[in-house]
């Protein structure tokens, strides 16, 4: 689609950010620690990214621990963040209805507040070769998964508002009309439940006095 074209982007480097994600989440079992297929999804999708971008120019930086993938003109960042709410839904409105699924710290705030008030949709380049303090000042857009019984589903999404601790205001949504992750099996969430243990039952002897 032409908005992603514009950004650099293909349809495949979206889905092969989100496969990367799964395939790894799906390699958890009840015996990892709660959570960790989430962990792991949210680890594994963004490096599954960089892998395919550092090939065409892309960058990147771990600066305040938000794993951004960096255009090769230095103008905006993408990270690879878990979601909640109509995410992938055409229906969405740009305020509420989608939002990400975790309570986000301080450096996401600023973030997000750096979009609300230095974007023009195709910002100036900082400069050829982006380092940590520079990529703190990218507009960033968010690659948005969610988790579900019918499958995974995702969006490339730009922030601009946090209302409490979960960003939900966005400038822009993209949505491909392709997902090829419907289906239970892509279905994670499950995998970052706690198994309810069954009451163990130990029988208990007592010696009456000699």
């Amino acid at each position: 689609m032409q908005r992603l074209s514009e950004l650099g982007l293909a349809p495949e480097d979206l889905h092969k950010a989100i496969a990367g994600g799964s395939a790894e989440a799906r390699l958890c079992t009840e015996m990892d620690a709660p959570g960790m297929a989430g962990y792991a999804f949210w680890s594994r999708s963004n490096r599954t990214f960089r892998e395919r971008m550092v090939r065409k120019g892309w960058t990147y930086s771990n600066a305040q621990s938000i794993l951004r993938t960096i255009h090769p003109a230095g103008t905006f960042a993408i990270t690879a963040v878990s979601g909640s709410g109509m995410v992938g839904e055409e229906a969405a409105s740009f305020s509420g209805d989608v939002r990400t699924k975790n309570p986000k710290g301080g450096a996401i705030a600023k973030l997000v507040e750096r979009n609300y008030v230095q974007l023009p949709l195709f910002p100036v380049a900082l400069s050829s070769g982006v380092d940590d303090l520079e990529a703190n000042d990218l507009p960033t857009w968010f690659l948005l998964y969610k988790s579900s019984k019918d499958g995974l589903s995702f969006e490339l999404s730009l922030p601009v508002e946090m209302h409490g601790k979960h960003v939900d205001t966005w400038r822009e949504r993209i949505i491909l009309d392709d997902n090829p992750f419907l289906g239970a099996e892509f279905d994670i969430k499950r995998l970052d439940e706690v198994p309810a243990m069954a009451p163990v039952e130990v029988p208990v002897e007592f010696k009456g006095a000699q």
